[in-house]
């Protein structure tokens, strides 16, 4: 949908990186804009849910399940004051939907959205009216919005940072779970957030990433931190890939073999099942290659590259990564939280080269339960903590 769209969107991409406001792009397409009807891309749900206003997974199809957000249609010097429809249709798999109630009287098809949530509303900006660019760029209007939320952000910051300190203070705390999930739960819990299934941005807005200094003691080894999780957006779907590449295999600690696939991806060789990435940023896109014995590769799956970078900006226009020193208290893990890194403004061109020098990698793993039930724990795009300035920038260090 993007590829429709009449304005070029790198050049608005610092605006938004700048002022850590997360953003998605919508392009209406003539077909959509005729039928006031659009889809709800991942970029769009992501920052729906991101900043905990609507998840369409919860949503209940059909029209008794429709949800209509407030919305802010910006022009040069106001707003157009509308609602926006978030539904699921019951025909096929209740894809998203959205319709901006108004839209036709604000744009035309093609033109260039970007849609941001503030105080919990819907903010649209078009960004191929000359008057709208021109405010955002010089300082008007449209960019005195932008900055106002922007400054919020920096208040929410030493907010968090204040809560993270007593939590130091607090010495160490036993773990709430048992294994590598626990470092998390635990500094969530001792922060008031409540564990889900939804992966939101976990104190108002900025991503809180926890890890292990050390483990009993002991320095512990640099593992990749999660950057975010996603499917590929055509070809085989994870199933699909599992099913056609996978291998039966013995898990560590079971003793009957499974259909699974569980291995990194990456650009250079291909991995154990025979599949490599390969980056065409010409195509805009990151795809998932098959290599046969003869060496020569067969398509699988794609990312959209801009899709890709889209979801970056949203999960991580501001993270505090939070580093803990573990111990063992009467057999049960416990954590002290020491360091904070606090990084913004993702450097969402680099993210494809990135991937293309082996510095960001994917991880998959999936497999068949006996019944032929799927089970899996995503796509994960993983970066080691030493590469992370590489897409992340410049950041800050607190000792708590």
């Amino acid at each position: 949908m993007l590829a429709m769209s009449d304005t070029d969107l790198s050049q608005f991409l610092p605006i938004f990186a700048n002022l850590h406001i997360p953003v998605a792009f919508l392009v209406p397409t003539p077909t959509g804009f005729k039928k006031s009807i659009m889809d709800a891309t991942a970029p769009i749900r992501n920052l729906l849910k991101d900043a905990g206003l609507h998840d369409y997974i919860q949503q209940e199809q059909g029209e008794n399940g429709k949800v209509l957000v407030k919305t802010h249609l910006i022009t040069n010097n106001g707003d157009i004051k509308t609602q926006t429809s978030l539904y699921r249709p019951k025909t096929k798999s209740g894809d998203p939907r959205l319709w901006i109630y108004k839209l036709s009287s604000y744009c035309h098809p093609c033109n260039l959205l970007a849609l941001t949530i503030i105080d919990n509303e819907l903010f649209v900006f078009n960004l191929s009216d000359k008057l709208i660019v021109d405010s955002l760029i010089k300082g008007g209007y449209c960019y005195d919005i932008l900055l106002t939320e922007s400054r919020k952000t920096e208040v929410i910051a030493n907010e968090l940072l204040d809560k993270l300190k007593h939590i130091h203070n607090q010495g160490f705390l036993p773990s709430i779970t048992e294994g590598d999930p626990g470092v998390g739960d635990t500094l969530e819990n001792a922060l008031g957030i409540c564990r889900n299934n939804l992966k939101l941005p976990d104190y108002k807005g900025i991503e809180l990433k926890a890890a292990r200094l050390t483990r009993n003691g002991a320095k512990r080894t640099d593992t990749r931190a999660t950057l975010f999780n996603k499917v590929p957006d055509t070809g085989m779907t994870y199933r699909e890939i599992v099913k056609n590449y996978g291998k039966y295999q013995i898990p560590r600690k079971a003793t009957t073999p499974r259909l699974q696939l569980v291995e990194t991806f990456r650009c250079s060789r291909p991995n154990a099942y025979d599949l490599q990435l390969a980056v065409d940023m010409d195509a805009d896109n990151i795809s998932i290659q098959h290599i046969g014995s003869n060496g020569k590769s067969t398509f699988v799956s794609a990312w959209s590259i801009n899709t890709l970078q889209q979801i970056l900006a949203v999960k991580h226009h501001e993270t505090f990564w939070v580093k803990a020193v573990s111990k063992n208290v009467n057999n049960k893990e416990h954590f002290r939280y020491d360091k904070v890194i606090h990084t913004k403004n993702p450097n969402l061109s680099l993210l494809a080269p990135l991937v293309k020098i082996d510095k960001i990698t994917v991880d998959l793993s999936g497999y068949f339960e006996e019944n032929g039930n799927m089970r899996n724990h995503g796509m994960g795009f993983k970066m080691y903590p030493a590469d992370l300035p590489l897409l992340l920038g410049k950041s800050i260090t607190y000792d708590l």
